[in-house]
């Protein structure tokens, strides 16, 4: 049942990884009997990629070329993950994930959540949860969705289906729980500052950059 799997021949693949493990889905409905066990979409991984060790990647996810997957990352069905992005510190990326062009993701990223070129997301992005009596499969709640240049940072939370950025900060330990607009900077419980007028010394080398590459 497990899927095919592509590597190209200028990747790497490290020790005790397991790749194009099948979705849940398909292995319940084997047990059931109610089809055939077919494969499911194959796993691709480019060029000149790096998988560490005990890396697992499910059916059909989809890796660019030039991209590193550190130790221990998961990486759930039909996700895709763009060019010379890195998957990092044991990152747990769920289901149906699109993580763009040179983006660096860890934490958890929830089922379906969607993660622009050039982000950096190293907090948690999670659903809100709110309907757990209609069961695990039945309810396809929304997900956090951060657009490009923006970065969620350690230890912080991004909570249902809002927006961040593009070119917003969420500072390390924040909580965000609505939409996040361009340029701000998140601190607290849904504190938003816009950037121009952030006060704070560290983040202003970023600032300037985000200005000059609008």
């Amino acid at each position: 049942m497990y899927a095919a799997v592509y590597v190209d021949g200028s990747s790497v693949v490290g020790e005790h990884c397991t790749l194009g493990f099948p979705k849940e889905a398909r292995v319940r409905a084997a047990q059931q009997q109610q089809e055939t066990q077919s494969a499911g979409k194959p796993v691709v991984i480019g060029q000149q990629c790096l998988l560490a060790n005990h890396v697992v990647l499910y059916e059909g996810v989809q890796v660019g070329r030039d991209c590193f997957l550190e130790d221990r990352v998961r990486v759930g069905y039909d996700s895709t993950i763009g060019d010379c992005s890195r998957i990092v510190y044991g990152a747990y990326v769920c289901d149906r994930v699109t993580i763009g062009v040179d983006a660096r993701v860890a934490g958890f990223v929830c089922d379906g959540s969607v993660i622009a070129d050039r982000c950096t997301v190293m907090g948690e992005l999670v659903h809100e949860y709110t309907r757990p009596h209609r069961g695990w499969w039945e309810v396809d709640e929304d997900s956090p969705t951060v657009e490009p240049d923006s970065v969620v940072g350690y230890g912080s939370r991004v909570v249902g289906g809002v927006t961040i950025g593009p070119r917003s900060y969420v500072a390390a330990g924040a909580i965000v729980t609505k939409d996040v607009p361009p340029e701000h900077v998140v601190t607290g419980v849904n504190v938003h500052t816009p950037a121009n007028q952030w006060a704070g010394g560290r983040l202003q080398d970023l600032i300037r950059y985000w200005t000059s590459h609008r």
